[in-house]
């Protein structure tokens, strides 16, 4: 594009646009909405955005996770939107990041939802979980103390 190149990662919402992430922006191409994965369960997890989906993703085995549907805000923004959504699970999984935006989405979902629990614990000392991905390398101590909740 005018003779620069440029490059990011691309992850579909449900509204078809298209949540775009590089080293230097943070951008949605089209209409900003969530991205449901739906696969039948009567459990759902809820990420804050797509990296924790994908981290979630490479480290699922390792957590003798059952398979379940996920939800990815793509912004703690949305959150609104997806209480209807979310109601008739029986376990709600809850991703956020470690930071004020995350508690207050966890308690405002926790507040509607008894059966949602805090998933945070997996990667309590980092920014989020893609950051205990990148720096951590999932030892299995870690792992052992999460699956034993």
């Amino acid at each position: 594009m005018n003779g620069k190149n440029y490059f990011g990662i691309g992850f579909k919402n449900d509204s078809d646009g298209y949540e775009i992430r590089n080293a230097y922006s943070k951008i949605c191409l089209g209409k900003k909405d969530i991205s449901i994965i739906n696969i039948d369960s009567n459990s759902i997890r809820i990420f804050e955005g797509f990296f924790d989906f994908l981290s979630f993703k490479n480290v699922e085995n390792y957590l003798e996770k059952e398979a379940s549907d996920c939800l990815i805000l793509n912004s703690v923004s949305m959150i609104a939107k997806i209480k209807n959504t979310i109601k008739n699970y029986e376990n709600i999984e809850l991703y956020f990041d470690n930071d004020e935006a995350g508690n207050r989405a966890v308690e405002m979902i926790k507040s509607e939802n008894e059966n949602a629990e805090d998933c945070r614990i997996l990667y309590s000392d980092f920014k989020d979980l893609n950051d205990w991905l990148i720096h951590e390398n999932p030892s299995n101590e870690r792992q052992l103390k999460y699956k034993r909740r």
